[in-house]
């Protein structure tokens, strides 16, 4: 049976992904949440890392997956996340990236 992984981290995106999908803009670092479905039942570091070059992400830090407790996914906030988990399920591998680009400061508009 196979167990979905989270594994959080940040990376650069680079432009290079094996496939399309809805990329951040090339170049720009971000965080993100990497879910993937593993036969075993413990963290795959390098398997999360070669899922993650495949999206196109470069200059990784991944920090060490955890198992999902798939009953959260029914609470009203983590809904969004339900795609993502059956996405892992179907494909191997899905991902949530923030759009916040690392590096960037908070803009706040000009004082009055």
């Amino acid at each position: 049976m196979k167990t979905v992984y989270l594994y959080g981290g940040t990376g650069k995106y680079s432009g290079t992904a094996a496939f399309e999908w809805n990329c951040p803009e090339v170049g720009n670092t971000h965080r993100f949440i990497l879910f993937v479905a593993q036969e075993n039942n413990e963290a795959q570091q390098q398997v999360a890392i070669n899922e993650l070059e495949q999206f196109g992400f470069t200059e990784l830090q991944v920090g060490e997956g955890k198992p999902i407790a798939v009953e959260v996914l029914n609470e009203p906030q983590m809904k969004a996340f339900q795609k993502h988990y059956e996405g892992a399920l179907a494909e191997g591998s899905s991902i949530v990236w923030y759009p916040r680009i690392i590096g960037d400061r908070p803009r706040f508009p000009d004082p009055c």
